[in-house]
């Protein structure tokens, strides 16, 4: 050993005493100083995974006469389709509770080995993966490293897998395959609704100032259906916000709109099998992997948590897969909505299992509640869950089941940038708002 390798180890083996008798707090006294249990935090409890809706948003558009216009900055000053405060409280506190839930399961220091967090790509679900780790790992002695700041950064990573951007493209179907589907599933749902359907724009015209030729023309056969999404995003984000409804709007909400636009909210996204499987498939048969490699003892990492960020699409997808039938769904998707997965072993048997939990984002204390899986139960057998799921996350090659349609020919600068400006539009004017 060379006269400067020894001089440092020697330099290390006294001050690393020193340092941990100080008051600056080591890891060790961190965690004994917070030996708290959450809620959830049974001895049987292996890995979780957490998929959350994004906060409280602005409107991504409106009708002609809405006072609530989604490009009024006075409203909405973060901009249309964005985070507004209660959005970023709202998520907020969706941390704070999973951190309660799961305390003494989950580490309050944050290691990646740990837990991982992934988001998709837009705004809102990154802004809202953010403050939900804010809510989670508040930083707490060496881990505070500005007094006038007490937050961490603890990495979002993104993920490709849910299919929302891709699916719900209006004039330019990515997916053929889903968008095939869901023009089925909208038609029968018209068929079956029509008397309701006719009634309700019948009453809406005269308020909104929506030109329903027009929309014919620009839509085709699901005009009817995008009334009802164009009315229910205006008057929705109203109501996430505190907003006060005017008065024929008053007469819809909750009901008769509620109930009519669930029919055609779950038609949309996840009205069959195709649909939810080009949805979210790719994205369960990942949770998949990672629960069998949990109870295969490969996983490497050997995390904890995962934590995803998405859509209401990302959770009706996901839940429609374990409920098959429509008639069990779980009502609307609220913001700050999160699905959880629990995977157990049974202490006796060894084998796994898996507790399914809900929690409502408009609940006023985010208490989970159990989520019975029929045919299967709850908590649930783990490979009899990956058995009766099997269906919607067996793909091959994503791309070339769904039919993708191939990318257009190269553009100049000029004209690629408006292209792609176009294509944004398009994803946020969809039949389903995320």
């Amino acid at each position: 050993m060379s006269t400067d390798l020894l001089w440092l180890c020697t330099l290390a083996v006294f001050v690393l005493p020193v340092y941990c008798q100080t008051g600056n707090p080591v890891e060790g006294e961190l965690d004994s100083a917070a030996n708290t249990t959450g809620t959830r935090s049974a001895p049987t409890l292996q890995f979780v995974i957490v998929v959350s809706r994004h906060g409280n948003r602005a409107p991504v558009f409106d009708f002609p006469s809405s006072p609530y216009q989604s490009d009024d900055t006075n409203m909405w000053p973060n901009g249309n389709g964005e985070l507004t405060q209660s959005g970023y409280d709202q998520m907020y506190k969706l941390g704070k509770k999973v951190r309660a839930l799961y305390d003494g399961f989950l580490d309050q220091t944050f290691r990646p080995e740990d837990f991982k967090a992934l988001s998709s790509t837009s705004g809102r679900t990154l802004q809202s993966a953010e403050l939900f780790l804010a809510g989670l790992f508040p930083p707490r002695g060496f881990q505070i490293w500005n007094k006038d700041l007490l937050w961490q950064p603890v990495p979002v990573h993104p993920t490709f897998l849910d299919h929302y951007e891709l699916v719900f493209l209006n004039e330019k179907p990515l997916c053929s395959r889903f968008r095939e589907a869901q023009e089925d599933a909208l038609m029968e749902t018209e068929n079956l609704n029509n008397s309701s359907l006719v009634s309700f724009i019948d009453y809406v015209l005269p308020f909104t100032g929506i030109d329903e030729n027009k929309l014919h023309v620009e839509i085709g056969s699901a005009y009817k259906a995008q009334i009802v999404f164009i009315v229910w995003e205006a008057i929705i984000n109203a109501v996430n916000n505190g907003i006060p409804l005017t008065e024929w709007a008053s007469k819809l909400y909750p009901e008769p709109l509620t109930s009519l636009v669930e029919k055609f909210y779950y038609a949309s996204a996840v009205g069959s099998l195709d649909q939810i499987k080009y949805l979210e498939g790719e994205m369960f048969q990942e949770m998949v992997r990672l629960m069998q490699s949990k109870a295969n003892g490969t996983l490497s990492p050997d995390t904890r948590m995962y934590f995803y960020s998405g859509h209401d699409c990302t959770i009706m997808g996901l839940m429609m897969m374990m409920l098959k039938n429509v008639e069990d769904k779980i009502g609307f998707v609220n913001t700050g909505s999160a699905l959880i997965y629990e995977l157990h072993q049974d202490p006796q048997s060894g084998s796994f299992y898996v507790q399914v939990l809900y929690i409502d984002g408009a609940s006023p204390n985010l208490e989970p509640s159990a989520v019975n899986i029929p045919s299967c139960g709850s908590p649930c057998d783990l490979h009899q869950l990956l058995n009766i799921t099997e269906e919607y996350y067996n793909i091959t090659d994503w791309e070339e089941e769904c039919h993708v349609i191939p990318p257009m020919p190269s553009l100049g600068e000029e004209e690629e940038s408006k292209e792609r400006n176009l294509t944004n539009e398009i994803l946020e004017i969809g039949l389903v708002f995320p």
